[in-house]
């Protein structure tokens, strides 16, 4: 009989942890980023596949890439892991990760974005502590916790709120420093990093340096502004899901609630 209520024991604890499990996975989940604006030309691609043109409302899973032309721009929602990023022209960008946890009173995020080529700029609310918000450039790694920041695949960073911390790798002696870069100041990696005693410097933010034109999310539904020119529709990033809109002006279309 014993090896009977053994077997019983052991199916008992392989219940209690396929439901422990489920129940962790039902609060785990994988973000996305929905495309609110799309100005010039722009195009992503999944998984390495072929690049399709972008427009708004399309919804990128983590794994995608997303590419602007010249004088372009695209706006990404992505919700619990920004909540948003502007990617300026010229501009490659991959979603490394996008995962978020809601198990504990805060909502745990991981994001992980790949800057390729070109210049993002992105507004990140504050972090609950366990939370991991990174982007990686060739020679650099940000981690950002609550902040508005700019930053270039050479590994340029301009803070305007918050801090960020940027881990720099020399791509010639492979040497890694780490650096805090505060409020109003600029990480600049090193001209010549073949020097021995090439280091990168942080200082003031030049006047002027950074256009800087993200609010940060106010409370309420988003904005949505069609041109009055043409059929282009912007839906501003700065919050969730469209809404029913009520008009205001000639072109202008805004939500009606809200804050």
């Amino acid at each position: 009989m014993k090896p009977v209520g053994s077997f019983s024991r052991w199916v008992g604890y392989a219940f209690a942890l396929a439901a422990l499990l489920a129940a962790s996975a039902a609060q785990a989940a994988v973000g996305k980023a929905v495309v609110r604006a799309v100005r010039g030309t722009a195009s992503y691609s999944e998984q390495g596949g072929d690049w399709k043109p972008l427009k708004v409302g399309n919804t990128l899973q983590p794994g995608a890439s997303v590419k602007t032309g010249v004088a372009s721009r695209v706006d990404l929602f992505l919700g619990d892991n920004g909540p948003v990023v502007r990617i300026l022209e010229d501009t490659t960008l991959g979603l490394d990760k996008l995962d978020f946890d809601r198990t504990g009173a805060d909502t745990v995020i991981e994001t992980q974005l790949d800057l390729r080529q070109g210049t993002i700029q992105g507004v990140v609310r504050k972090l609950a502590a366990a939370s991991k918000y990174e982007v990686k450039t060739p020679n650099t790694v940000a981690g950002i916790r609550g902040t508005e920041y700019q930053i270039s695949a050479d590994g340029t960073l301009h803070v305007k709120t918050g801090s960020v911390m940027v881990a720099y790798t020399n791509p010639v002696s492979k040497r890694i420093s780490t650096h805090l870069v505060n409020e109003g100041q600029t990480f600049v990696p090193p001209l010549r990093p073949e020097l021995p005693d090439a280091t990168p410097t942080v200082r003031a933010t030049r006047e002027g340096e950074v256009i800087w034109d993200i609010p940060f999310p106010p409370p309420g539904p988003p904005i949505v502004v069609v041109a009055p020119s043409t059929a282009e529709t912007f839906i501003s990033p700065i919050a969730g899901e469209e809404s029913s809109p009520g008009t205001t002006g000639p072109g202008v279309t805004t939500p009606t609630g809200g804050e």
